[in-house]
């Protein structure tokens, strides 16, 4: 009986190596916040952001290891969203409020536009504002929407969106490169390296900006750059 063939060749399993370090390492830095109280009202952003990060790569990294490549593609895109989020929200004030209107706006979508749902909307927004006024007094309120392409941009990370983005929401829209497998060979050396980058960003911060006891992450990082030495930073 001949040998079973590796799923993985030894450069993916060595990141996957790196992201079962690095993954119960954002785990433990989450639940070490239980009953902390947050310093503001964007670490408590960041925290929630880093919570869907936590859940992206630990999904990520279940269907990776059991060779469930394609699947765990469709868990990048909102790795990178959750990291833009939760950066832009420590880096501009402005972010707070116009995400939470931008999800207001998206809402109203979602129903038709009778009178009695245009006012509804108007009293959830006003709503929505009151909170704010008593909760964030220190940040503005502007009715605008803000897109991910400026989020991205908030949380100086332009280029990651301009790359990696752009290739992973190709297959959470289905596209036809993505569809057809077309995009496979382009992306599968960057998929692991890329949550990777969005569990270290989540940690960098966390350690910065929150009560999150994290440890140094340093090593890991440098391992991440050794094993894919064009990864963004």
């Amino acid at each position: 009986m001949e040998p079973t063939k590796p799923i993985h060749g030894p450069d993916e399993m060595r990141l996957l190596e790196l992201l079962n370090k690095v993954q119960p390492i954002l785990a433990d830095a989450l639940n070490s916040m239980g009953g902390k109280i947050q310093p503001k009202p964007e670490s408590e952003y960041l925290s929630w952001s880093a919570v869907s990060v936590n859940h992206s790569a630990g999904g990520f990294l279940y269907l990776r290891e059991s060779g469930r490549v394609r699947a765990s593609k469709l868990l990048v895109r909102p790795a990178l969203e959750a990291t833009f989020s939760g950066i832009a929200a420590v880096n501009d004030r402005d972010f707070l409020f116009r995400k939470a209107y931008t999800e207001l706006c998206e809402d109203k979508k979602l129903f038709a536009n009778g009178e009695d749902n245009k006012k509804a909307v108007e009293l959830a927004l006003e709503g929505l504002k009151g909170a704010f006024r008593q909760n964030c007094s220190e940040y503005p309120i502007k009715c605008e929407t803000v897109s991910v392409w400026e989020t991205a941009k908030m949380a100086g990370l332009l280029p990651v969106y301009e790359t990696s983005y752009r290739l992973y929401c190709q297959y959470t829209h289905g596209a036809m490169r993505a569809v057809t497998g077309q995009l496979d060979e382009t992306t599968d050396t960057a998929d692991t390296s890329t949550v990777i980058w969005c569990v270290l960003k989540m940690l960098e911060h966390l350690k910065q900006h929150s009560p999150a006891q994290v440890p140094d992450i340093s090593g890991y990082i440098k391992n991440l750059l050794d094993l894919n030495p064009v990864k963004q930073t």
